[in-house]
C-alpha cells in the first residue's frame, strides 16, 4: 500500500496483492475504487466501520473485515503523519 498526499485536495492510492490472495486483492479493489482521488480530509472522515454500510459484515467473517479495516487505518495513520 502507497498513499500519495502531495496533494491533500486529491489523494492517490497504490494497491499491490499477490495473486494468490484473493481476498486481500478484492478489499484493495474495493477501497482503491471507494478511495482514490478523494481528499485527504473525505478519506478521515470515512467511518471504520464503512463496510457495515456496505452490507459486507453479513457475508464476510470478522476476521477478514479486520483485514479490510486495517488497510483503512493504515492510510488513514499516513494521511494523518
Amino acid at each position: 500500500l502507497s498513499v500519495d498526499a502531495a496533494d491533500p485536495s486529491s489523494v492517490t492510492l497504490h494497491f499491490s496483492a499477490p495473486a494468490e490472495a484473493p481476498t486481500t486483492r478484492g478489499f484493495a479493489s474495493i477501497l482503491h475504487q471507494g478511495l482514490d482521488g478523494l481528499s485527504a480530509k473525505e478519506i478521515l472522515d470515512v467511518p471504520d466501520d464503512f463496510y457495515s454500510a456496505l452490507g459486507l459484515a453479513a457475508v464476510v467473517s470478522p476476521l477478514r473485515l479486520r483485514g479490510m479495516s486495517a488497510m483503512l487505518s493504515r492510510i488513514k495513520r499516513h494521511l494523518r503523519s
